[in-house]
Formats: structure tokens, sequence, C-alpha cells
């Protein structure tokens, strides 16, 4: 969120059900299980793609 707290994590995204949904599942000033609030937030992905680890990292923005 714009005060840099974790807002969600996952392990073994699939974009079916481990996905991110715009939800919260992180420890935040917003409830858990709650929308997040529309705005810009900052994300980073760790992958492995033949045995190297790679970091993808930007910014996504959620409208309702």
């Amino acid at each position: 969120n714009r005060w840099g707290v974790l807002v969600f994590e996952t392990q073994g995204y699939d974009n079916n059900g481990n996905a991110f949904r715009g939800v919260s599942n992180g420890r935040s000033t917003i409830q858990k299980n709650q929308e997040l609030p529309v705005g810009i937030y900052f994300y980073v992905i760790d992958y492995m793609n033949n045995d190297e680890a790679k970091v993808k990292n930007g910014y996504l923005y959620i409208n309702r």
C-alpha cells in the first residue's frame, strides 16, 4: 500500500485459484480479505526460469 505495507503474498501463483484479485491477504491497515482501495500498487514477482532466478517488478493500478 502507500505506506509500504505488504497487502498480498502467495507461492505457486496459477491465475486460477491462487491469483491476485485485488483483495488483501497480508498484514496491513486494511482488513484482511477486503478489497483494496483504488490506487497504484507496486509489485515484485520472484520466479525461476530454466533453473535461473528471475525478478520482475513494476506498478499496477486498481480501478473499480
